[in-house]
């Protein structure tokens, strides 16, 4: 890897769909200015060969410039830096020191798959690198060889003092320590069948169809696919709105299927690894993909779970690192390690990946008379909502319905304030502190060491302070803006305990008792 490589040759291929994507807008502005000739059928030949022909230079011209910086490009390691050089006119190059480098990232769609190929994504805390096509082998070199320089910088650290003195005349017979042997990872977790399934069911997978579902027809214009659905199942069941309550349920179990395969697709054989410092996740079934992390450049642990997968005992595991990088995918910095594993299980893999970290869970801090600031605003303005359509619609016979509904879903929204206030809470264990947030049956739970704390937050309106309750926010580096953990409704003392712990008890520190001002201010 120290001298210049090329692309993969599949990269080539990429830049025709490039190109060929290049043309949609033009094709349909040339369309457009058409589409009363090609209507009424009197287009005049010159006038469609000259739009064909407009179409394929600005395909041969684009796909040409991109297949020429393809040729063009070159990355190699140097002096402990990974560069990479691209440009035809103009040369860019961009150096990454490999000593800064948090994470090393591959993609395998699946066709890069079929040849061999990889997508790789390096990225520190400023900066990064995304190399669209390469060799697997060339991805799997480059990994290796920054892996053992960082661990070669590191020892070399530990080994030197400023100050010693050296051996004068040097010793003739100095035994050579020989290099440290390419590094093996361990596999801590695999994902079995079960799980992924457990796993699959209860993601969310109506909410990932819909998603898909509902972009597709924004797309290509949905209004006669749904009207024709409607219709048909209208036709089976002759009143309209058991028809309509029928429609739904189909789409919802259909969808939730889908859904459920997909997320089964995507999480394909999630394996945990770790070898040293550095942790390698790889997951995928049709797209492959390797996504790896140095525990030392962790900036907090996050522990999550929802109301149903508590109830069958299963969370996911998370942690952040810096990366300011517009290349990456994961803008926000947030890596997932583990999205499903027993407790029992989980907090054994953390004791041996993070020994450092206390992981202390929270203790519940929300007082009585500040539960129902948890769902008072959003009740508010549902109940407003509801009063509207009453008002508008009122003696219609689907009202019925709409009521039915529209009372499950307050009580949705009484029980998930319940929840979020019951579950919010923090603890501080010598230099760390761990934060528990919730919102809408879900739970998070935050561990993070002192000296990774950028920015804390102290928020309160006149009712809080009225009520002596408030909002803390504390932040870590994290992706393009930050990892932040906020906890609600709290006592102010409560908030003052975590200000002086992670202002370390300064003599100087306001106390917040006697201000009226935010920490932000």
């Amino acid at each position: 890897m120290y001298n210049p490589q090329k692309l993969h040759p599949v990269a080539y291929a990429g830049s025709v769909v490039k190109g060929i994507k290049t043309t949609f807008f033009p094709a349909i502005i040339i369309f457009f200015n058409m589409r009363e000739e090609l209507f009424s059928g009197s287009i005049n030949p010159w006038m469609l060969f000259g739009g064909i022909g407009i179409l394929a230079l600005i395909f041969i011209v684009f796909t040409g410039f991109d297949m020429l910086n393809i040729y063009r490009t070159r990355f190699w390691l140097e002096n402990n830096k990974f560069v990479f050089k691209n440009g035809i006119f103009t040369r860019n190059e961009k150096e990454l020191d490999i000593k800064r480098i948090q994470s090393i990232d591959f993609n395998q769609p699946f066709f890069h798959r079929i040849f061999g190929a990889v997508q790789l994504d390096i990225l520190t805390p400023g900066d990064g690198i995304k190399i669209d096509t390469i060799k697997k082998s060339q991805g799997e070199d480059i990994q290796k060889v920054i892996y053992e320089t960082q661990q070669d910088i590191e020892s070399e650290e530990t080994a030197v003092n400023i100050g010693d003195a050296s051996v004068w005349p040097k010793e003739q017979n100095t035994e050579i320590t020989p290099k440290t042997a390419a590094r093996e990872f361990a596999t801590l977790k695999k994902m079995n069948f079960k799980e992924l399934i457990l796993m699959a069911m209860t993601s969310g997978g109506l909410g990932v169809f819909a998603a898909i579902f509902f972009g597709v027809l924004n797309v290509v214009g949905g209004e006669i696919l749904i009207e024709n659905y409607f219709e048909y199942v209208s036709g089976i069941v002759r009143s309209l709105i058991f028809s309509i309550v029928i429609a739904s349920m189909v789409f919802v179990i259909i969808g939730y299927v889908i859904g459920t395969v997909i997320i089964m697709v995507r999480n394909y054989d999630y394996t945990l690894k770790q070898s040293g410092e550095d942790l390698t996740v790889e997951y995928g079934l049709f797209s492959k993909r390797n996504k790896s992390v140095n525990i030392n450049r962790v900036q907090n642990v996050i522990i999550s779970d929802s109301i149903l997968r508590r109830l069958i005992g299963y969370y996911a595991l998370s942690v952040s690192i810096t990366s300011d990088s517009l290349e990456s995918d994961a803008i926000d910095g947030k890596v997932q390690l583990l999205p499903f594993i027993k407790k029992k299980e989980l907090y054994s893999i953390l004791g041996d990946i993070f020994p450092n970290y206390h992981l202390d869970v929270p203790k519940r801090i929300v007082p009585f008379r500040a539960i129902r600031r948890y769902f008072q605003l959003t009740l508010l303005f549902f109940i407003i909502g509801i009063s509207v359509m009453a008002y508008f619609f009122h003696g219609e016979t689907f009202m019925l319905y709409f009521y039915i509904g529209a009372a499950v879903i307050l009580l949705l929204l009484i029980a998930s304030g319940i929840y979020s206030a019951r579950n919010v809470g923090y603890a501080i264990y010598k230099d760390e502190i761990n934060m528990m947030t919730a919102s809408f049956f879900t739970r998070r739970h935050y561990a993070i060491k002192r000296d990774k704390i950028i920015d804390t937050t102290y928020r309160r309106n006149p009712f809080l302070h009225h009520a002596d309750l408030g909002h803390i926010e504390v932040s870590t580096p994290g992706g393009i803006a930050s990892s932040s953990a906020e906890i609600k409704f709290i006592e102010k003392h409560d908030i003052e305990t975590i200000w002086t712990f992670i202002e370390r008890g300064h003599d100087d520190e306001t106390h917040l008792a006697e201000s009226d001002q935010t920490v932000a201010d």
